[in-house]
């Protein structure tokens, strides 16, 4: 019984304790936006949003893992991820548009950073100033 107990405390903090880390979402220093709100990091993830107000074509990172960073932004624009995953599907196979390409979060500072127009998401204290932050989701 008292290893039960024990068992289901343990259990239960590990709930209690759970929680997202930060996000930052992260485009390359010659993109034109210095913040970006919610919807408009939908528009660009779901293929809605395809050039920055500079006319560039925007270039669009993901996060190749499931994960508490990924669900945090998807959560953050108000998508699942398998939602998210279904409009890339359709979008691809009508000729629309292509979905992200998809990196680790160890290569997305050094994707961003290295091409010109991307956007990307990584932890909050994976940023470094080779990328510029903007937006912070808690």
């Amino acid at each position: 019984m008292r290893r039960l107990l024990l068992s289901t405390t343990l259990l239960l903090l590990g709930f209690v304790g759970t929680s997202y880390a930060q996000v930052a979402v992260i485009a390359h220093q010659d993109v034109p936006v210095d913040e970006a709100d919610a919807e408009t990091l939908k528009d660009i993830y779901l293929l809605e949003q395809n050039k920055w107000d500079d006319g560039a074509r925007v270039v669009r990172f993901d996060l190749n893992s499931e994960g508490n960073t990924k669900t945090a932004f998807y959560d953050h624009v108000g998508q699942s991820v398998s939602d998210v995953k279904k409009v890339w599907l359709r979008k691809k196979l009508s000729g629309a548009a292509q979905p992200p390409e998809k990196v680790s979060s160890d290569q997305m500072i050094d994707k961003v950073s290295g091409t010109s127009a991307a956007i990307g998401y990584v932890p909050a204290d994976a940023v470094t100033d080779a990328v510029k932050v903007i937006a912070t989701i808690e």
